[in-house]
């Protein structure tokens, strides 16, 4: 069942918490909370229908994990919560966990960095060591990490990768040392603090916001010194042919909520299976209109139709974070549509 909950967005698993809570408790909790908050917490609670009592149950125990976490992290600081939850959940899950709330309880790691523009970030950490670019990647937005990306050369590129999805974590001094350095380069302040690396969910975010030449050109360099590796990114990455994992319910939803012209143009150059299951999920009429502008489109740039694949993948992000629709790669997995 933790695979399931693992799924989840936030704003659904505290809908499911609430409940469970009871409608009094609820409302008490919900006085403490912001407008917007309880506007998004509301839509969540109104979507959700019959609540499985296991999966109830499995995110009221990670609720009550994470509490005693920041607990432990209070008063005994960060080994001490390693060294508890390692003995109770195993050593993957504890930093998981630990990094989640550090994130809640201290400023952003490489908080002022993430302002610096990407493309002269990525003039800078050119001429740094590829271990140095990967523990910045790893502190960065996906779409930040993948502009960086985007502006290596094809050998760096691929190594800062590989440093990333292996990437343990780093200590205090080591992150201080790359701070100071970095904060004369593009005069800011960096903040303080342990990383816990990236990994390979780290690079398949990553690698999600690339164009499909760059995509394939690294995980074909990953296949020849790490094919295994390069298994495990791919089973987590989502791309647009992905879509054909979606049920119809949840294409329906997407299809309301991307461009018309985008939805046209991410179609030119899609498989045949993508295609039909999208034109599924429509009713005739609006499948023949489709039809109709795609062939009314005419040729056109490959760059062009990528692109707006692209944004047909982000607006489908977007209702995965919102809890709308769930995303499945090529790892497969549990398909959930709310």
């Amino acid at each position: 069942m933790l695979s399931e909950v693992e799924t989840l967005s936030g704003p659904r698993k505290a809908a499911i918490f609430l409940t469970s809570l009871g409608a009094d408790v609820s409302a008490r909790i919900f006085k403490s909370l912001s407008e917007n908050e309880i506007e998004t917490l509301s839509g969540e609670i109104s979507r959700l229908s019959s609540v499985d009592e296991t999966l109830s149950s499995a995110v009221t125990r990670e609720f009550l994990q994470m509490a005693l976490t920041k607990q432990y992290i209070t008063t005994g600081g960060l080994n001490y919560a390693l060294e508890v939850l390692d003995k109770s959940v195993g050593r993957n899950r504890a930093v998981e966990i630990v990094a989640r709330i550090q994130s809640t309880i201290e400023p952003a790691r490489f908080g002022a960095i993430r302002k610096a523009d990407p493309n002269h970030l990525a003039s800078i950490l050119r001429r740094e060591h590829p271990q140095t670019v990967a523990l910045v990647l790893a502190n960065l937005e996906p779409e930040a990490g993948a502009a960086i990306l985007s502006g290596l050369t094809e050998d760096m590129r691929s190594e800062v990768v590989l440093r990333v999805a292996t990437m343990d974590k780093a200590s205090p001094e080591v992150v201080r040392q790359i701070e100071q350095v970095l904060e004369k380069q593009v005069s800011t302040g960096l903040t303080s603090g342990v990383s816990y690396g990236g990994g390979t969910k780290t690079v398949a975010e990553m690698l999600n916001r690339l164009d499909p030449t760059a995509q394939k050109d690294l995980l074909a360099r990953l296949d020849e010194g790490s094919p295994a590796l390069a298994e495990q990114i791919r089973a987590l990455m989502f791309t647009f042919e992905d879509l054909v994992n979606v049920d119809e319910r949840g294409l329906q939803q997407l299809v309301q909520a991307v461009e018309q012209k985008d939805l046209v143009l991410s179609l030119k150059a899609a498989s045949e299976e993508v295609v039909a299951k999208i034109f599924k999920s429509m009713s005739e009429r609006t499948a023949g209109v489709i039809k109709q502008e795609i062939e009314f489109l005419g040729p056109v740039r490959l760059r062009d139709v990528e692109e707006a694949q692209r944004r047909v993948v982000g607006a489908a992000r977007k209702l995965e974070e919102s809890g709308e629709i769930i995303l499945v790669g090529r790892g497969g997995g549990d398909q959930i549509v709310a």
